[in-house]
């Protein structure tokens, strides 16, 4: 049993002394790793997007990070007196986002691989809407109790674009494991989002009004990856 434990001892020694770089052909994912204190002071999450990296050539690679998402949220909320019940519902619409890049790799040491590179990103939207309806609302000029009666909002459809540049680094603490950290500079991004409505429904009647277009862009600024683990495949 010693003798076992001895060469799993070596053998687990030795992945780590000689950890090696990817090379060409080779493929990475990675997850995102989180420093904290208390009971779980480390722990990792997959992240909300999906990134993965195929090398070229032993010192540069593709990289493309995936994600996908949609999903639809509802509570019921009493009054204080308890006779009237407030049902909200929160629809995200699916939103798609798509960020290809390049790396450079350079030289560093054995295990150490330090990169720049550029990435352009693409993100779209559908609409995302919150509706409450209430089982019963007094009016406040009669008194009366108005029943079927709701408020709903629907965002416009976003579309976004970004280009922006990026260094970090690749420290391979076994062979096909490693840890990374990563920074970027945003050069150029824009946001636009669709028309949208709010409807408005009192005891049957209705009234909706549109929401006007809208646009933002900005130029620069400074991101961080955070810190990741990732496998080479």
């Amino acid at each position: 049993m010693k003798k076992t434990l001895l060469v799993a001892a070596f053998a687990l020694a030795g992945s780590f002394a000689f950890a090696q770089k990817p090379s060409a052909g080779n493929k990475t994912a990675e997850v995102n790793l989180n420093f904290q204190t208390g009971t779980s002071a480390i722990s990792y999450n997959l992240p909300a997007e999906l990134r993965l990296r195929y090398f070229l050539a032993d010192n540069s690679a593709l990289r493309i990070r995936f994600g996908l998402a949609s999903g639809t949220d509802k509570s019921s909320v009493k009054s204080v007196s308890g006779d009237v019940t407030s049902d909200i519902t929160n629809k995200t619409g699916f939103g798609l986002t798509l960020t290809p890049g390049y790396e450079m790799h350079f030289e560093g040491t054995s295990k150490l691989s330090p990169y720049a590179g550029a990435q352009l990103g693409i993100s779209l939207g559908g609409k995302m809407s919150t509706e409450v309806t209430n089982s019963a609302v007094s009016n406040p000029t009669s008194g009366d109790v108005v029943k079927d009666n709701s408020f709903k909002t629907t965002s416009g459809s976003v579309f976004g674009l970004n280009l922006g540049l990026m260094m970090g680094a690749d420290y391979y603490i076994a062979d096909g494991v490693y840890v990374g950290a990563e920074f970027g500079l945003g050069l150029f991004g824009m946001t636009s989002v669709g028309e949208g409505e709010t409807t408005v429904k009192i005891g049957g009647n209705s009234v909706t009004n549109k929401t006007t277009k809208s646009s933002s862009n900005n130029l620069f600024g400074v991101s961080t990856g955070g810190v990741r683990l990732g496998f080479v495949f």
